[in-house]
């Protein structure tokens, strides 16, 4: 008999009468409290509130950011903007959200259940998300759970508390970094949603969800494309879209861009991984010790100029890296409790030791490097932004906080 300490995660539901009944109509600025991924649009900066919707930021004056306002969608996770045009995750449904008039957005459109495959559907609801409860369990070696990490019982998950909380992410849906078209906002890596091409692409666990936009913003079909099980994240590239996995990279074309093609994997042990390309070279970081598997943290760069064919390069040990950003000489590298590093990536051989800068003391979870010279930066502790002019020594421009009651 042992006793040990468990994380038990119960699953929530919830059901298309309760996430649909909600008007989408702006409200007063709110704290942050849960913040995930975050979006830049002409001096607009997005930032989800998880499961929530999005809070509403003016940041036309980087150093003295406005919050305008928060817009609840319930069941959000990821957006993209085009033209004026939003578009955004509740659930499994898609809503479009004309926001030409920044502190007045009007819903356009509902398209129900195009992501259904996002979520498990049970007999009374769809599962929304698990809530932890710390629990004592004595066990003998006859039981579920004995010398396990983690185990399933029915609706709930246990996770032994030693393997850490932060070891498994049950975030049930859930382009970046790099420069896009003028009308289209940019995302942060850890984003599943993207446009190109005038299509909205979204990644599901095992698929890519395409569909056309129209002149006046509307979306048309939804065609699915199916991939190996474990997709995370999505960047677009010139013609191509690079699917970030759980056990490895994957290139799509777009040749026809309603059908996104398969033209190779590059294979890597398991782990987190979010992708950002910048001239036919990929930069993919490793994260393990999650859900997603393995034990690896590293930065990996390939060249993907063969895109049929993409070779590893150069291997670099991290300490824990999730979101990244690079843009011309720059490769920022969100390293979670470990805070932001900063690197010269002019000599790709030898990252490791071109380290401009490492900002600790705070959680960095995704950035978006914009041009000029600013750094956004979510995290556990709230949203950040920096001038990285000097990548030596970057300032702290602004800084909103987390108030989690």
């Amino acid at each position: 008999m042992e006793e040990q300490t468990f994380i038990r995660y119960d699953r929530v539901l919830v059901t298309p009468d309760e996430y649909r009944q909600s008007s989408v109509s702006f409200e007063e600025p709110r704290e942050l409290q849960d913040p995930g991924k975050i979006y830049f649009y002409n001096d607009l900066i997005l930032i989800n509130e998880i499961r929530k919707g999005l809070h509403w930021i003016d940041n036309s004056d980087p150093a003295s950011p406005i919050q305008l306002g928060f817009l609840p969608i319930p069941g959000n996770h990821d957006v993209s903007v085009q033209n004026g045009i939003l578009y955004a995750d509740a659930y499994t449904d898609l809503v479009t959200i004309d926001i030409t008039n920044l502190n007045s957005p009007q819903l356009i459109d509902r398209e129900e259940d195009v992501f259904t495959t996002h979520y498990h559907a049970a007999q009374n609801g769809i599962t929304s998300h698990y809530e932890p409860t710390e629990v004592q369990r004595t066990l003998n070696c006859e039981e579920d759970g004995w010398g396990q990490n983690w185990f399933g019982s029915g609706p709930s998950i246990w996770v032994l508390n030693d393997f850490g909380t932060a070891n498994l992410s049950f975030e049930t849906s859930g382009p970046s970094g790099g420069p896009q078209v003028p009308q289209t906002g940019q995302g942060g890596s850890m984003a599943r949603f993207t446009i190109t091409k005038n299509h909205l692409y979204a990644v599901g666990n095992a698929e890519i969800f395409s569909l056309p936009i129209a002149a006046d913003g509307s979306v048309g079909n939804v065609t699915k494309t199916g991939l190996p099980w474990g997709i995370e994240t999505i960047f677009p590239y010139e013609d191509y879209l690079f699917i970030g996995a759980s056990n490895g990279m994957h290139i799509m074309t777009l040749d026809n861009p309603s059908h996104p093609e398969h033209a190779s994997t590059f294979a890597h042990a398991n782990a987190c991984d979010p992708v950002v390309v910048q001239n036919d070279i990929a930069f993919v970081t490793l994260r393990g010790g999650t859900s997603c598997g393995g034990f690896s943290n590293q930065l990996e760069v390939l060249d993907v100029s063969d895109i049929h064919s993409p070779e590893l390069l150069h291997t670099f040990p991290m300490d824990n890296p999730h979101g990244l950003a690079v843009l011309n000489h720059l490769l920022f590298i969100c390293e979670g409790e470990y805070g932001l590093k900063v690197f010269d990536v002019d000599d790709i051989s030898d990252i490791d030791n071109q380290l401009y800068s490492h900002i600790k003391g705070f959680h960095a979870y995704d950035a978006i490097a914009l041009h000029g010279s600013s750094l956004l930066v979510i995290g556990d502790d709230g949203f950040r932004q920096y001038d990285y002019s000097d990548p030596s020594n970057l300032e702290l421009l602004s800084h909103i906080y987390v108030n989690r009651p």
